[in-house]
């Protein structure tokens, strides 16, 4: 497959991350990653991580991964996400009347991840405006539910089930048939949401 992934994401994005050259060339992109214009681009991003991931509902699925040739795109819906995850945990403290250096912790839990999901949706085969991928793209987001998730990364965060709040798409400047998107998630346990859901009614 031919095809100027570097371009793309620098323009999508304004960087590409290190750790992708490596999946790059496993995957069938060594040419893309070796020519000269296209080194800059990759930089070092530790939060940032790259592997196939399956997003799912009931019947519906969608495969984010690489593929060596422009045919077998067609069995994915787009190239993996580029995925970065906080978390933190919510204290209640207590401060001791003149005595520095020491407060109590009385109660504390911990936050779901907040995920940040940036990705590119690309024509592989035609090379024209995607547009069955944005109305996709669309109906993931509009979704009001849960989406399941899984891959090596989301398994090894203990992350089976994620909701969405936010999308942002934007269209990449001298690439018709790429549109870059980014999702803001929120990590989720299913009987969670069924529960809350539930007590809305």
């Amino acid at each position: 497959m031919k095809g100027n992934l570097g371009d793309r994401y620098k323009n999508a994005f304004g960087f590409v991350a290190a750790n992708m050259s490596t999946t790059l060339t496993d995957n069938g992109f060594e040419e893309e990653i070796q020519q000269p214009q296209n080194t800059q681009v990759f930089l070092l991003d530790n939060k940032t991580k790259f592997d196939e991931v399956k997003l799912y509902r009931d019947k519906i699925e969608f495969d984010f991964a690489f593929r060596q040739i422009a045919e077998e795109y067609n069995t994915v819906y787009a190239t993996p996400p580029m995925l970065s995850f906080s978390r933190q945990k919510k204290l209640i403290v207590t401060a001791i009347d003149n005595v520095d250096d020491i407060e109590i912790v009385e109660r504390y839990n911990t936050s779901p991840y907040d995920i940040d999901w940036k990705g590119l949706l690309i024509d592989m085969e035609n090379h024209s405006f995607p547009a069955d991928k944005l109305k996709q793209l669309n109906q993931i987001f509009k979704h009001n539910g849960i989406w399941n998730v899984s891959s090596e990364i989301f398994d090894a965060l203990e992350i089976t089930a994620i909701y969405i709040q936010d999308v942002q798409i934007d269209f990449v400047e001298g690439f018709e048939d790429t549109i870059a998107y980014s999702f803001k998630m929120r990590a989720i346990k299913d009987l969670e949401y069924q529960i809350l859901t539930q007590d809305k009614f």
